[in-house]
């Protein structure tokens, strides 16, 4: 089920999104009444210290665990317009994967809605943690964030930087008979596989889809998977690793498939940087 859900918020991924808000509450900052349409945006949200406000998150927002306890307002491609708006909320917050259309209706609704999108930037990152902290008045939170998130990641830079050696890696979000999707080079992810010291094997891809031949091609050094809480993580990489025509690929020949985090890597946002540090470990293991 996750490994097809990590499909489908690929294929939404792919439409094409822009930054938008339209119409304004009269709520103060510390009074707004939020609700999230997006894992990450939650996320965001909690570590700004504004999680009490937020009335409304999506079934797959699970990060932190308090989250889980706020009133779900349905799936990412399909929230429950009614639900939404009997929350009386002030404002609406969505990334990329919400249909704009969806977003037009909230505002005709007259709720303040705001979407952004930068999943095509490792910088990126950093720009909708502060967009999002502007809506909800949270600017210095997020500055905070921010500077410690830069901290963290150049200390994994420190690390694997005392070496000249080139490495290459893939993060695989999906495989298999529904195709082959990793982080392209036309997506933040490409940017935390280099700021974790590495090439990023699918580089030549684009929106998210690599082709086996190129795959194949590229035999990167390392393989890294998604993985997700009830997944043997163990069991997962050998799996992948037993594949026709995976197994054909040196890292797995050479034991070099692992997984990580699949949520903190796929939610562009606070955990980013701890992402940036997960595939360090995988691709450096000897520097940490």
């Amino acid at each position: 089920m996750k490994k097809t859900l990590a499909i489908l918020l690929i294929l939404f991924a792919l439409v094409p999104v822009f930054s938008q808000s339209i119409s304004e509450t009269t709520a103060t900052h510390d009074d707004l009444r939020i609700v999230s349409l997006a894992p990450n945006v939650t996320e965001m949200i909690f570590a700004m210290g504004a999680g009490d406000q937020l009335v409304g998150r999506t079934d797959y927002c699970n990060y932190p665990a308090e989250a889980q306890s706020i009133t779900s307002i349905g799936t990412l491609w399909d929230p429950n317009m009614e639900i939404i708006l009997s929350l009386d909320a002030d404002v609406a917050i969505a990334s990329s994967i919400v249909n704009p259309e969806f977003i037009e209706s909230l505002l005709k609704a007259g709720l303040s809605s705001y979407q952004f999108y930068h999943e095509d930037s490792f910088d990126g990152t950093f720009t909708l943690i502060k967009e999002v902290a502007e809506v909800i008045g949270r600017e210095a939170e997020a500055e905070k964030i921010i500077e410690d998130m830069k901290d963290r990641i150049a200390e994994v830079q420190k690390k694997v930087g005392v070496t000249n050696e080139r490495r290459t890696a893939v993060f695989m979000i999906g495989y298999g008979d529904w195709g082959d999707y990793a982080a392209t080079g036309d997506t933040y992810l490409d940017g935390v596989i280099r700021a974790a010291g590495a090439y990023n094997a699918a580089a030549d891809g684009v929106a998210w889809s690599i082709s086996r031949e190129l795959l194949l091609e590229q035999d990167p050094d390392v393989i890294i998977l998604s993985g997700y809480e009830g997944m043997d993580f163990e069991q997962e990489a050998a799996y992948f690793s037993s594949l026709e025509p995976y197994n054909q690929l040196s890292a797995c020949k050479n034991g070099k498939v692992f997984v990580v985090d699949g949520d903190a890597a796929q939610r562009q946002g606070v955990r980013t940087a701890q992402t940036v540090e997960d595939f360090a470990k995988v691709i450096w293991p000897e520097f940490f």
